[in-house]
């Protein structure tokens, strides 16, 4: 099913804080003032919107937004139905400079079929004024589809809760509206709804970077079968891995014609392709990196795009203290005081296919008697019960538990409380930490680092497929 079609249900669309009264009343009378008549150059498209609104015909094209149609009714009853981006004599520049943006939403992974831009396009010819009124509506419910799906990403819990089982943020389509229509720069405004993370402002550029590559043609096949090529070995495949090495920055372009011998420079190169995807840098050129070097661009793009949606799903801060784990990798970032903490992985990632994407608290730690005796933290979530050394389906196992227990100990628990005192104890002992610290699951299977590196990683539990079918990626 198509997300536009199921997103009707989306009742969970949360209202930012409303206006006193009082000040309600005085906004109103202010905005009446301010257009207290409808100007002559708007009189038509303005009769014909009130028309479709008392009519009860009045459709956005965007199902959020017309959920909420009495909201957006209200936008355009307090301009006396002025329309926000016509005029009889056709569309106003605002409206050529948003049909511009829904065009290149690719850019963030997005595609422009979701807010109608075929049938906006269509319309932006026409001095009718029902087309005009038309036109009105599908550019402010595309707005608000985009607002949306900038702020939260496409696919919600509503629609996928086995991907994404992270709440929504507050959104309201008709502030989305209202918002634009006052904004000097569309551009600048929907930047205010993306994401603050970091990674999603690094991922789109590389998206940029490889949509570029493959405009250019210069991605090129590289026969994953035969042998492996060991550093020092002359293989005909060397000129077109040079290449691709060269292409995501692993390689010197000064490199990239030095003949078909794996010599130092081909090998150090290698070494890197192979951490930023998750292989073992030894340098050789085996089937499994083969493989990777196999991977045709467009199957790039489209991993960058499901991954952009997925940190479409972190649209909050994780704050000074966080536990971001990522399934796909299984990597821990764990951060304390706003500074990296120690190192450790997730040691049953996969046995957890069927954890989605979600936000938790870890609340403190617990001993576990026995022999030998265990130490785990203690999770307030709906999908996992404790973090530690033991391994199930409601459980994440990871290295190193009783020393990352420690560590949390000594910044988030009263002190002289210690792994080794409480281990120390015949009865299972509880702390709970004076603050709760963020947890946060995910499965991403490509980022980009702070030093503009690429890292992708395989799709070990099928879940690139599934995301990208529901964004209609395929």
């Amino acid at each position: 099913m198509a997300a536009a079609d199921v997103w009707p249900s989306r009742s969970v669309m949360m209202r930012l804080p409303a206006f006193p009264g009082r000040l309600f009343l005085v906004l109103i009378f202010f905005l009446l003032s301010v257009f207290p008549l409808r100007a002559a150059d708007n009189e038509a498209v303005a009769a014909a919107l009130q028309a479709l609104f008392q009519s009860g015909k009045a459709d956005t094209g965007s199902a959020a937004a017309n959920a909420e149609m009495e909201k957006v009714r209200a936008v355009y009853d307090i301009r006396a139905y002025k329309p926000i981006w016509t005029r009889d004599n056709g569309p106003k520049f605002k409206a050529r400079a948003l049909l511009a943006e829904l065009k290149i939403s690719a850019v963030n992974g997005l595609s422009p079929k979701f807010y109608h831009v075929e049938e906006i396009e269509a319309l932006m010819g026409s001095t009718e004024p029902a087309d005009l009124a038309r036109l009105d509506m599908l550019l402010s419910g595309a707005i608000a589809e985009y607002g949306h799906d900038l702020a939260n990403g496409r696919i919600g819990p509503d629609i996928a809760p086995d991907e994404n089982a992270v709440e929504p943020v507050l959104v309201d389509p008709s502030e989305i509206i209202a918002g634009a229509e006052e904004a000097d720069d569309l551009q600048d405004f929907a930047g205010t709804l993306l994401t603050a993370d970091y990674r999603y402002v690094r991922l789109i550029a590389k998206l940029a970077e490889f949509s570029r590559i493959r405009a250019s043609g210069q991605w090129p096949k590289i026969d994953d079968g035969g042998p492996a090529i060991a550093p020092g070995a002359s293989d005909k495949r060397l000129p077109a891995i040079r290449k691709l090495l060269a292409l995501v920055d692993d390689l010197p372009f000064s490199a990239i014609n030095d003949g078909d011998m794996h010599d130092e420079g081909s090998v150090t190169a290698v070494k890197s392709y192979q951490e930023r995807h998750g292989l073992e840098p030894t340098g050789e050129i085996d089937a499994a990196t083969l493989a990777e070097m196999s991977v045709p661009i467009e199957r790039r793009i489209r991993q960058i795009q499901i991954n952009l949606e997925r940190r479409r799903w972190q649209n909050r801060d994780l704050g000074d203290d966080s536990f971001y784990v990522n399934l796909a990798d299984s990597g821990v970032k764990v951060v304390l005081g706003g500074e990296p903490g120690r190192a450790i992985e997730v040691t049953n990632a996969g046995q957890l296919s069927s954890l989605p994407t979600f936000f938790g608290k870890i609340t403190g730690v617990r001993t576990v008697p026995g022999a030998p005796a265990r130490i785990v933290l203690t999770v307030i979530s709906p999908f996992i019960d404790e973090i530690g050394a033991g391994a199930s389906d409601r459980s994440l196992a990871i290295t190193d538990a009783p020393l990352l227990a420690g560590d949390l100990l000594a910044s988030h628990a009263p002190s002289g409380v210690t792994v080794e005192s409480l281990m120390a104890m015949d009865t299972p002992q509880t702390v709970t930490f004076e603050r709760p610290i963020q947890l946060y699951v995910t499965y991403v299977t490509a980022w980009a680092n702070r030093d503009g590196s690429v890292h992708f990683r395989s799709d070990v539990h099928g879940r690139d497929a599934r995301l990208a079918a529901l964004l209609q990626l395929d």
